[in-house]
């Protein structure tokens, strides 16, 4: 590894020592360890069970007549939009056909950097959108369950104190589940991208 990145790095002197490169090392055969291949299967997977979920919420409120429930779905409905058209945008942004017009360290570098931001984005924006989700869920439950309006189940000091526990116990649930499907689907090539960073950095 370091003995490309060294070749890479003074490629840039000369358009032959670039070729005579690319000609001796089985470049194809490097990037086909690379796990940015499986970092941008995953996203699709992901975009298109965002899609799935999203147009559920969009059903439901033909369904559903109540104005809380109707705030809940619409958050979550704008917040999967905006995942879906964060995540494309990193999905066309990863290359996972790296070129040698910088050094392998610092693409593998930018790619890394990019999914870590766009997790942590995403982790901080989930921290407001959890609390009106459980709540809504909350509420629709509560409505069908109970057979009475919203008024006549919730507005009472009891359903109220449920209410603020459920959300409390609802939103660690939700943050630590999305922080664990974030691993189980990126985890480990992130891991092994940072470990290619490493050795290169050495």
């Amino acid at each position: 590894m370091m003995n490309l990145e060294n070749t890479w790095q003074q490629s840039g002197a000369s358009d032959d020592m670039l070729n005579k490169m690319l000609q001796q090392t089985d470049f194809e055969n490097i990037q086909s360890k690379l796990p940015l291949k499986k970092l941008k299967r995953n996203l699709l997977i992901g975009i298109f069970w965002a899609v799935l979920i999203t147009l559920l919420y969009i059903i439901l409120f033909f369904f559903i007549h109540l104005w809380q429930v109707y705030i809940a779905l619409g958050v979550n409905t704008f917040f999967n939009i905006w995942v879906m058209i964060d995540s494309w945008k990193l999905y066309k942004s990863t290359n996972e056909n790296i070129t040698p017009s910088n050094s392998l360290k610092q693409e593998l570098h930018k790619n890394y950097n990019s999914f870590q931001s766009w997790w942590k984005l995403q982790e901080k924006a989930g921290l407001f959108v959890y609390p009106i989700a459980a709540a809504g869920g909350f509420i629709l439950g509560g409505f069908w369950g109970s057979g009475k309006s919203v008024e006549a189940f919730l507005y009472n000091p009891r359903m109220l104190t449920i209410l603020v526990i459920t959300i409390l116990v609802l939103v660690p649930v939700c943050y630590y589940g999305a922080r664990w499907m974030f691993n189980y689907a990126y985890g480990k090539h992130l891991k092994k991208l940072k470990h290619l960073i490493n050795e290169l950095s050495e």
